[in-house]
């Protein structure tokens, strides 16, 4: 168990340091796997200038990854990842256009997060 949280602690502050210029986004929703105690969500989302980093806090199995841009409803990112603890997902969004985009992560039994982020 200490080694556990020694390696989530470690994580999380690399995690910390790379997305120092990164910009948080909110997620809400549940997904059927629940977190780990004292977790708020089991997946962190992150913006940067050129990109979107998920970063799966546990292991949460087959999860699908889907990017619609709000104006026109289009899906501009689908992907289905198999997210371990302590993987990343890293979504370049350098050539998107302007707007709003509702980012949605769901799990194998029908829970999901959703949240919103913009491109400027």
């Amino acid at each position: 168990m200490k080694k556990f949280l020694f390696t989530v602690c470690l994580s999380c502050l690399a995690l910390s340091a790379a997305n120092a210029q990164a910009s948080n986004i909110k997620l809400h929703g549940d997904l059927v796997q629940k977190p780990i105690r004292g977790m708020t969500t089991p997946i962190e989302a992150y913006q940067d200038a050129e990109n979107v980093q998920l970063v799966f806090l546990t292991d949460l199995g087959n999860l699908v990854v889907k990017v619609v841009r709000q104006k026109t409803g289009a899906t501009v990112y689908l992907n289905t990842v198999d997210a371990l603890q302590g993987s990343a997902l890293e979504i370049n969004t350098h050539k998107w256009k302007k707007g709003v985009y509702t980012l949605t992560i769901t799990d194998e039994d029908g829970g999901f997060l959703e949240g919103e982020f913009f491109i400027m």
